[in-house]
């Protein structure tokens, strides 16, 4: 039995990122960048009026010119054909490029326009106290962003936001890491379908729908329902080389101690070698990890425990860190954080505990206040429609009072 630190650390160690393939930019969001991304142009492209008015001469406003010929009007989409002398201006429109010779924008609210003898002339009154510098109301070409310089950096998942910023620089397709195809298996032949009702000795089979919904929720490409597999070594070993032609193989219950745990042992037989049985925590003490590679291509193997929350936390805590791994993602996925009790807690047993709890609202606190839930051990599902996070309490048997500091885990 190993410390779950080191667990974690050992699944860092073992996966590796899948290949990576090109997909367009449309299809990007959540992704995650294989490559780095430069842009292949300056931006903005050229300098450009950031508000509709007159491009003139800054030096002119500073000598007290006040009256301009305008000599053109300027809108976004244009390319300037004329440059800006002493006394003359240009009409501009927002995102219009800036015409050579002039050097800032007065804005149209401190102009007045009109004819003069068949000629349009502008007039500004500047607010007194208001200075005009060089520049004023323009973005200079590069200003946001150089030609080659590197706006994405490989293991960056990139975020819907971002796809406007990659459109601007060209990044039509894109190499990001392959979403894994994952297998589901779960084991017992007490285990019937959900849509059965059980019989005697009998209960449903909640496993297998919660880690395809999760498995779903965390963007694997495919997500495989293999069935439910009875306590039968034929099954099993047929049912297992199955799901070891995938990229990560998830089974539930028989990896305990028990008579009828199978699952280490036909793992085994089948070429997958184990990394580790037994982690110190609770619950999910007996999850087991292994992986095999053949023909250049690798499964990952999970055996979860068959308690619904002990299979919950160890696809939360450990599962998902090797589905981040293989994503090519960076960073921990079930990042710690420091909260507050809501109200007093007895822990005991001598691991580790990952307690579900949810968060308490309240806006005039500084930090994150957690409230542990009612739960009965790891075969009661009742409170995991409720639970946002797991509270880590270590092991050892004592009284967490109210607002004594916790780390807890998001999911």
């Amino acid at each position: 039995m190993i410390p779950f630190d080191e667990a974690v650390q050992l699944i860092e160690q073992t996966v590796r990122p899948l290949p990576p393939e090109a997909i367009p930019l449309e299809r990007v969001a959540g992704r995650v960048l294989a490559s780095d991304v430069t842009a292949d142009i300056d931006s903005p492209p050229y300098d450009k009026s950031m508000m509709d008015g007159f491009a003139l001469r800054s030096e002119d406003i500073a000598d007290g010119v006040r009256r301009f010929d305008v000599i053109a009007t300027i809108a976004a989409g244009d390319v300037p054909d004329c440059s800006v002398e002493t006394g003359q201006c240009c009409r501009i429109m927002t995102g219009a490029p800036i015409p050579d010779g002039s050097d800032c924008v007065v804005v149209i609210e401190w102009t007045e326009t009109r004819e003069d003898e068949g000629r349009p002339v502008m007039t500004c009154e500047i607010p007194e106290g208001t200075p005009v510098p060089s520049g004023r109301h323009i973005i200079r070409l590069g200003e946001n962003i150089q030609k080659d310089s590197r706006v994405f950096q490989t293991g960056q998942t990139v975020q819907p936001t971002a796809t406007g910023l990659l459109a601007e620089i060209g990044a039509s397709e894109l190499q990001v890491f392959k979403r894994p195809r994952v297998a589901v298996i779960p084991t017992g032949s007490e285990l019937v379908d959900c849509s059965r009702f059980p019989g005697p000795a009998q209960i449903r089979n909640s496993n297998g729908p919660m880690l395809q919904a999760m498995l779903q929720a965390d963007g694997c490409s495919e997500v495989h329902d293999a069935g439910i597999v009875g306590d039968d070594e034929g099954a099993l070993r047929a049912a297992i080389e199955n799901g070891l032609q995938h990229d990560m193989l998830l089974l539930t219950c028989g990896v305990s101690m028990g008579q009828f745990d199978l699952v280490p042992g036909i793992l085994c037989e089948a070429g997958v070698e184990q990394v580790f049985h037994k982690v110190k925590m609770k619950p999910g003490k007996p999850v087991w990890f292994g992986v095999r590679e053949r023909n250049g291509q690798r499964c990952y193997v999970f055996g979860l425990p068959g308690n619904p929350v002990s299979s919950l936390v160890g696809y939360q805590l450990l599962v998902r860190e090797a589905l981040r791994m293989l994503g090519g993602g960076t960073g921990h996925q079930g990042k710690k954080v420091q909260a507050v009790l809501s109200t007093d807690h007895h822990a005991r047993g001598d691991r580790p505990t990952f307690w579900p709890g949810k968060l308490v609202p309240d806006p005039d606190s500084p930090t994150r206040i957690v409230q542990p839930l009612s739960w009965r051990g790891s075969s009661d599902m009742s409170p995991l429609t409720e639970t946002e996070l797991l509270i880590c309490f270590p092991a050892g048997t004592r009284l967490h009072q109210k607002d004594a500091t916790v780390e807890a885990i998001l999911i």
